[in-house]
């Protein structure tokens, strides 16, 4: 029991098997003010200190079934009541009784008969120096901010349970945990509001936990809690669960919401760790490894965590002197218009050339670097490195292209970023207009407001903005309309399967339109195919960005690239025309009824065997009729030809089945839309003219292919 003030009343517990001796030593006590209890016998003792632990033992050494030494080692060795001073009183008045005493945790002895001085002067004397002890104690053992156990308590703490565990049996368990991105919380409002999440974190850490439990603050964002008896992973899990919930409700500051979160690692003793560091080093691996897989998690610590904690801690440590090596350098991936063919700009990628890993791609470094507070430095580093790029390509005589620069999220919403880019601009001498920034949606919709304040400062300064990762971010119309850029950028999610999903496509034509309305171009990144391509440009996409046309190229390939003015190809834009064209898809390869029927229509047939390369020739090929078998590998004529008709509403569609059911031609009629389903085997002439009838249904339609 800490003391807190001097009027507190101490508690004092006598435990005495003679009644006379506890009653004269109760009423001396009482007379002083103190609180008095007692207790007959060891056992007795022992069930008043758990109820409520005194601030101070009075012990008689000769009792019946437990003696005074057994009472005291007990105690000492309980994890909660070890701090309890111990006086013994006894008859006897040998050394080696009094040395036996203090060996076992005593901290003073006063013989029988009492002398009321004594008794008086050595309980106070005893009392004060608990007092002063707990104050020191608490001070030195607790976190200034929270008032939680800091790191010093906890590893005292932490090795009690170790010890009480290892000799009683059972589990202690320990949890790290850590706020996500609270450094972005402290950049963004202040340090008044990062204390003040510190602090309600503490608050909801404690009401997680039972009282037994102990929670500690062991620096910056860091919390550990350490679960007495935690058995059950189960347990557990649902206490991580519970923490992970209560910490996620909102904060407010200064009327604004702020929606924390954390990660937490968990280790238990004896199976992660038999000491104090192998246990919380564990249980901080174990939490890094909840980083890695998204944030807002738990993780249990297993045997591999070490490594990567290894690899981490070397990573970070090479990465904060990277920037003083030189290390770092930009590769450029053209960005191409799509009308022309041309390189219409380039996007900077930093690249890390590590002494040992080689060359490394950002995804496995910029993380790491937002984590550490780098980003900033790194970013700055960036800007100036492009702009200086783009004055060496202007020496050599190259057409001025402009280059565009990925922003992080610290970068963005620090004070006075607009500010800081058009002053390092204008200290490398680069015009604004040939820097352009690109912003991740889901940086901007974080705080749609802030980010409409900055943009607006940006398109001040002249300089060119992009939204990156389009369709990701959940933006807001109305906030989209009112955001001063030049371009969206759709994610690559939406272009990977663009010519064979139809929701990927419905995705695309809704942005493209959205974009084109509000006067907005629309680039497309991560082309890698020449369908993708055709099909995009066909829907009205503006710009093309991905290997197809170029990976991210060293700076003295994309020079060459530039030099050599390399263009995109006019046949690689948009779908071919080529009169009269015929997609035959079928199972079968050179199925000779159907092809002959198809060649007696046209001379422009083509061959598919499975959906995936069908769905390759109509993006790419200006299809007037689609001819399907039923049976394919992947997908039912029915289910290919449902697509179809979502993706090419202008391509006629007729189906080939070998059946009779009812239910497929309903199904035929219903999903796949056909304008006929032909049953097999079907006689040349009339499956010809049935393809001659729907070519004319298409012709006098005089529909071109539908585009945006």
């Amino acid at each position: 029991m800490f003391l807190a003030a001097d009027n507190d009343v101490p508690d004092i517990l006598i435990v005495d098997d003679t009644p006379a001796d506890c009653h004269f030593v109760a009423a001396i006590l009482t007379a002083q003010g103190y609180r008095v209890r007692s207790a007959q016998d060891g056992r007795q003792a022992i069930e008043e200190i758990d109820a409520a632990a005194p601030d101070l033992i009075l012990l008689d050494i000769n009792m019946p079934d437990m003696d005074g030494f057994d009472v005291c080692r007990q105690i000492k060795q309980s994890l909660q009541h070890a701090a309890i001073p111990v006086i013994f009183i006894s008859a006897f008045d040998d050394t080696d009784i009094k040395v036996a005493a203090f060996n076992c945790g005593g901290i003073d002895y006063i013989t029988k008969p009492f002398r009321v001085a004594e008794i008086k002067a050595r309980i106070h004397a005893h009392l004060q120096l608990k007092r002063a002890h707990d104050r020191l104690g608490y001070q030195a053992g607790h976190d200034p901010l929270t008032g939680l156990p800091n790191r010093s308590l906890l590893a005292d703490r932490l090795h009690q349970a170790i010890g009480f565990a290892e000799r009683y049996g059972g589990q202690v368990a320990v949890a790290y945990i850590d706020l996500d991105k609270f450094k972005a919380v402290n950049d963004r409002y202040g340090h008044k509001a990062g204390d003040l999440l510190l602090v309600e974190t503490a608050y909801r850490l404690q009401a997680c936990v039972r009282d037994s439990d102990t929670v500690a603050r062991i620096g910056g964002d860091e919390f550990v809690i350490v679960f007495y008896d935690r058995t059950s992973e189960n347990a557990a899990a649902h206490a991580m669960q519970r923490i992970l919930e209560s910490i996620s409700a909102p904060v407010l500051f200064d009327g604004c919401e702020i929606v924390p979160s954390c990660s937490i690692g968990f280790a238990c003793y004896p199976q992660d760790g038999r000491d104090v560091d192998a246990l919380l080093r564990n249980a901080d691996a174990a939490m890094y490894r909840a980083k890695e897989l998204g944030r807002n998690n738990f993780q249990f610590y297993t045997g591999d965590l070490n490594a990567r904690v290894n690899a981490r801690i070397s990573m970070e440590k090479s990465l904060r002197g990277a920037l003083e090596r030189d290390e770092f350098e930009l590769h450029y991936q053209p960005r191409i218009e799509l009308r022309s063919g041309r390189v219409a700009g380039l996007e900077a990628l930093i690249r890390w050339r590590h002494p040992e890993l080689g060359l490394l791609p950002p995804l496995q470094f910029v993380p790491l670097a937002e984590e550490t507070g780098l980003i900033e430095q790194i970013g700055e580093w960036v800007v100036r490195a492009a702009c200086r790029q783009h004055l060496e390509w202007q020496r050599l005589k190259l057409a001025p292209i402009p280059v565009a620069v990925n922003v992080s999220a610290a970068q963005f919403f620090k004070p006075g970023f607009a500010q800081a880019v058009a002053a390092i601009l204008a200290q490398e001498g680069v015009p604004p207009q040939q820097i352009e920034l690109d912003l991740k949606e889901s940086v901007l919709m974080r705080d749609p407001a802030a980010s409409q304040r900055v943009l607006t400062e940006l398109r001040q300064a002249g300089i060119g903005l992009s939204i990156d990762d389009f369709g990701t971010g959940f933006s807001n119309l109305g906030f989209l309309k009112r955001f001063p850029i030049d371009r969206i950028k759709l994610d690559p999610s939406f272009v990977s399967e663009v010519e064979r999903q139809p929701e990927d496509l419905a995705v695309t034509d809704a942005v493209i339109a959205m974009a084109h309305s509000l006067g907005l171009k629309v680039a497309v990144e991560g082309v890698e195919r020449g369908s993708q391509l055709m099909l995009l440009a066909a829907r009205g996409c503006d710009e093309m960005q991905g290997d197809y046309f170029s990976p991210a190229l060293p700076v003295g390939l994309c020079t060459a690239l530039l030099r050599e003015r390399r263009v995109l190809p006019a046949e690689k834009i948009g779908p071919h025309r080529a009169g009269r064209t015929l997609l035959l898809i079928q199972g079968v390869p050179e199925g000779a009824a159907l092809l002959a029927a198809a060649r007696r229509v046209t001379s422009h047939v083509l061959q598919a065997q499975d959906a995936r390369a069908a769905f390759d020739l109509l993006a790419a090929h200006d299809v007037g009729v689609v001819l399907c078998e039923q049976k394919l590998e992947e997908l039912s004529g029915v289910d290919f030809l449902a697509r179809v008709s979502n993706m090419y509403p202008d391509a006629v569609r007729v189906l080939c089945d070998d059946g009779n059911d009812a239910a497929t031609a309903a199904d035929a009629i219903n999903r796949g839309r056909v304008h006929k389903l032909v049953r097999a085997p079907c006689a040349q002439d009339e499956l010809a003219g049935m393809l001659e009838a729907a070519f004319a249904l298409r012709e006098s339609a005089g529909r071109p292919r539908r585009a945006g």
